[in-house]
């Protein structure tokens, strides 16, 4: 018994942390790996502003497959505005895609009615001894006439000593329902419009009419191999403004 009220505290820490480690109030997890955890996330948790802006109850379960996964996702693209200039890129990987889309499927099924999904997939493409992880977070969920999708950070950069350990790369700020100026945000693209909150639209905030579902394909990417040195260029060249685009992974000095 004794020994039972010392390690009381220990698996209480632990709950907490499972609950807690993300800026949502309470989040049950339902899968994760090395490269990214999904929870069921219930709507009354989630920190919002303006109720209105999203619906009471979902149209939950709902059935997806992987590949409409890799469709819905494989060809949004976003901007990261600096002092040194712009950067547009892919926001996933297809490769990365694939890591969590099963998952990712069968977490759609198992919502409810209350209930969001939340992804947090980080991903290193590099996979070199000098390269970071990058983090992205999203919520994902269904109404009766849409697939929605709400991003957080969208390629975040984390720490070396943040990206091995479960509890801290998924560890995450509160993901924002409302609009606000940001300096990253995604890119207008075929398929989604993005959701108007408070008479602005929220660039983080995806909507996808569920009749336009089977037009959405992923669209194969070029492969080009100066994009790693491209990258590299850009950064040792910091002092001047530069604009680069990911697919054609051609660096303009401005």
């Amino acid at each position: 018994m004794k020994s039972f009220r010392l390690l009381l505290p220990f698996f209480l820490l632990i709950v907490f942390l499972q609950s807690c480690a993300s800026g949502v109030k309470s989040r049950s997890l339902l899968f994760r790996s090395n490269e990214f955890a999904i929870y069921a996330v219930a709507r009354d948790k989630i920190n919002l502003k303006q109720e209105t802006s999203v619906a009471k109850s979902f149209a939950h379960p709902v059935e997806l497959t992987e590949d409409k996964i890799l469709d819905l996702l494989g060809n949004i693209r976003f901007r990261e505005e600096s002092s040194y200039g712009d950067v547009n890129q892919y926001i996933f990987e297809e490769k990365e895609i694939k890591e969590f889309a099963l998952d990712l499927v069968d977490g759609l099924q198992k919502l409810k009615p209350d209930q969001l999904l939340l992804v947090i997939s980080k991903y290193n493409a590099v996979k070199s001894v000098v390269s970071h992880y990058s983090r992205t977070a999203f919520y994902i969920w269904s109404t009766d006439t849409s697939i929605e999708i709400l991003f957080g950070e969208l390629q975040k950069e984390i720490s070396y000593d943040e990206q091995g350990n479960y509890f801290d790369w998924s560890n995450i700020p509160d993901i924002p329902f409302d609009h606000f100026p940001q300096s990253t945000y995604v890119l207008q693209g075929q398929g989604f419009s993005f959701k108007k909150v408070g008479g602005f639209r929220n660039r983080h905030w995806l909507v996808f009419d569920k009749t336009d579902l089977a037009k959405l394909k992923f669209e194969k990417r070029k492969k080009n191999s100066n994009e790693i040195s491209n990258s590299v260029d850009a950064d040792m060249k910091a002092e001047k403004k530069i604009s680069r685009d990911e697919e054609d992974g051609v660096l303009l000095e401005e």
